[in-house]
């Protein structure tokens, strides 16, 4: 023998740190399932954004511009001295 099947609402409260939930009649009363109110909220810990990452990136970009910029500002003297200089350094800094 099968139970009725009656219609219901499921409702969702989607934020950022959080999800809340609930199910209800047509009446918007909360139904139970094995004498439990189905409702609830499930709680995420804070998202971080992406400053962090980004200021990251940000350095590296900065710091292989300024390596690009030494390079052409003393390669013919370092060259004179050490003409694989450059090449060791790219190797040593993954660039």
């Amino acid at each position: 023998m099968e139970k009725e099947k009656k219609p219901y609402f499921i409702g969702l409260d989607i934020g950022t740190d959080s999800v809340g939930w609930a199910v209800t009649d047509k009446e918007y009363t909360v139904e139970k399932f094995r004498k439990n109110a189905m409702w609830g909220v499930r709680l995420f810990d804070e998202s971080k954004t992406a400053q962090e990452r980004r200021m990251f990136r940000t350095a590296r970009r900065r710091t292989k511009e300024r390596l690009a910029l030494l390079e052409t500002l003393f390669d013919s003297e370092i060259t004179k001295v050490d003409d694989s200089f450059f090449k060791g350094l790219k190797k040593a800094i993954f660039i």
